[in-house]
């Protein structure tokens, strides 16, 4: 890769990031689109459409970052809100703090070596002119080697210190959130897991309420225990079937009433697959007469499955905020695998079906899925090297001889260096979350958010083994092969060597990862 390929992928980058704002701004003032663009503005009851092209623009929101207070963010977006901006903030003081330092020592002390030049067989296919401001420009055994180490040693403090002040500032936003005094339900409530077999003369909820009417006698409110409703929901998704398909055949039928035909003409429909076979019927008539026909199935059901699909699971409800915090504190019982109580999740985030699974099952599962990871991350670093390997020009040459005629042309040769390696590792990434999503939920995990944070962790092991190891480490070792097998003692030499040429395609994959993700970021604005 040459200046001119590092160039263009940055200035692409940048105009892809242009055209996508603009075209967000285009889309977003398109009459009924603003339940997707501006749904926070809805939800607060305010006007989408207020201040017309000053705030329906790709850039109102840089005056209103500004102009916004923590409080403002909590009150208008919730904490999570407010902690990912803590997030952006701390990114961006270490990058600012790591180069002030970094960058009037380290470039001078790079760029006035000249390892390149000595040694410019080596340089593995990266471009020259950024190769002489990096540590792959300083000899070997050079003193100058010692500003990098110490550079090294800075960007771990900054780091270090630049975290722990935005732990602190988190925590305590957080314990201003939950000290508020808006009232939300899950602050008055706790999970409980695990919960034993109940007496014979008893249901699990009156298991539960018994329990914790004992330990809690002043506090205890009431609980809701979870349940099997697989055949309630199937019968009450039915009835709203028919009554969608009721609505529309009443629309079409006072529709069809005219002038010339007073009484119009009833719609009619098929019974059978699909609606394509099976006798004829009048669509009125027929769903009038299935909810009628369902309505008593369905309160049959409710009150079976309130009685006897009672599962291990329950919320418990208090009527004072510091009960449930210390419910969710206590150990309720001797045995591990019994009365497991958590802090409840908000409602819209549990996973219901996960609630009454065992904790011998759930550590079960959550054995299988970590092994399940640990196979994807070693088996997923296989393509990710041998895609970041063959996707250098020069390797392309190599593999493909039959492309140099193609390869070779300046135009070519520029696009496909600056794109081809950053969008196969892109792609490459972008099928991971949903994956990691549903391994994450198949662990038994209570919430969504609980399940994020897993698929998040597992993310960064796949960033760390793939991204780092895969595209730096793997792509040194598939290039010089034919060295380490000839002479396998220098292969630390040679990833010395070969290693900080690298830095280029992080420069680039990360300036287009940025460019292609700002857009979305501002929708989520």
């Amino acid at each position: 890769m040459d200046f001119n390929s590092f160039l263009t992928s940055l200035g692409t980058s940048f105009l892809i990031c242009v055209v996508l704002m603009f075209l967000f701004t285009w889309l977003a003032r398109k009459p009924g689109n603003e339940v997707v663009y501006y749904p926070n503005r809805i939800l607060r009851g305010l006007d989408p459409s207020e201040g017309g092209r000053r705030t329906r623009n790709a850039f109102a929101w840089i005056k209103d970052a500004f102009s916004a207070t923590e409080a403002g963010v909590v009150e208008a977006a919730g904490v999570d809100a407010a902690v990912y901006l803590v997030f952006l903030s701390s990114v961006l003081g270490i990058l600012v703090l790591s180069g002030i330092v970094l960058l009037p020592v380290l470039i001078p002390v790079a760029g006035t070596d000249h390892n390149v030049n000595a040694h410019a067989e080596n340089s593995n296919g990266t471009f020259n002119n950024l190769d002489k401001i990096s540590m792959g420009n300083v000899q070997e055994e050079s003193p100058r080697l010692w500003a990098f180490l110490l550079g090294t040693y800075w960007v771990s403090f900054v780091t270090f210190y630049v975290l722990w002040k935005a732990y602190k500032h988190v925590s305590n936003l957080r314990a201003v959130a939950r000290s508020s005094p808006e009232v939300k339900p899950e602050e008055f409530t706790v999970l409980v897991r695990d919960v034993p077999r109940a007496p014979p003369d008893q249901t699990i909820k009156d298991h539960v309420d018994s329990y914790f009417r004992a330990l809690h006698p002043e506090t205890f409110y009431r609980s809701m225990v979870v349940t099997d409703n697989k055949e309630v929901n199937k019968i009450w998704e039915e009835i709203e079937g028919y009554k969608k398909k009721l609505a529309r055949a009443e629309v079409v039928y006072a529709e069809s009433k005219t002038t010339s035909n007073p009484n119009g003409t009833r719609p009619t429909n098929r019974t059978g697959f699909l609606g394509l076979i099976g006798p004829k019927v009048d669509t009125v008539d027929y769903c009038s007469e299935k909810i009628k026909e369902l309505l008593p199935k369905l309160e049959a059901e409710q009150k079976l499955t309130l009685r006897e699909k009672q599962q291990a699971a329950a919320l418990v409800f208090f009527n004072k905020r510091p009960a449930a915090v210390l419910a969710s504190q206590t150990i309720h019982a001797q045995m591990l695998d019994t009365w497991t109580v958590m802090e409840a999740p908000e409602p819209e985030q549990l996973l219901w079906t996960n609630l009454p699974k065992k904790l011998y099952e759930r550590e079960v599962r959550q054995s299988i899925v970590y092994g399940v990871v640990f196979l994807t991350v070693v088996f997923y670093m296989i393509p990710i090297s041998f895609i970041s390997a063959i996707t250098t020009l020069e390797n392309l040459r190599k593999l493909l001889p039959f492309l140099k005629v193609i390869v070779d042309r300046e135009a070519i040769k520029t696009v496909l260096e600056a794109y081809l390696p950053q969008l196969a590792l892109i792609i490459f990434l972008a099928l991971l979350p949903t994956f990691l999503m549903f391994l994450s939920k198949a662990e038994g995990i209570p919430s969504e958010g609980h399940a994020v944070r897993a698929a998040s962790g597992k993310y960064f092991y796949f960033v760390i083994f793939n991204v780092f190891l895969g595209v730096t480490v793997g792509g040194a070792l598939f290039a010089s092969l034919k060295i380490i097998i000839d002479r396998p003692g220098q292969i630390v030499q040679m990833l010395g060597t070969s290693l900080p040429g690298n830095a280029t395609f992080f420069l680039t994959f990360v300036a287009l990862k940025y460019c292609s993700h700002l857009p979305h970021l501002l929708g989520c604005c």
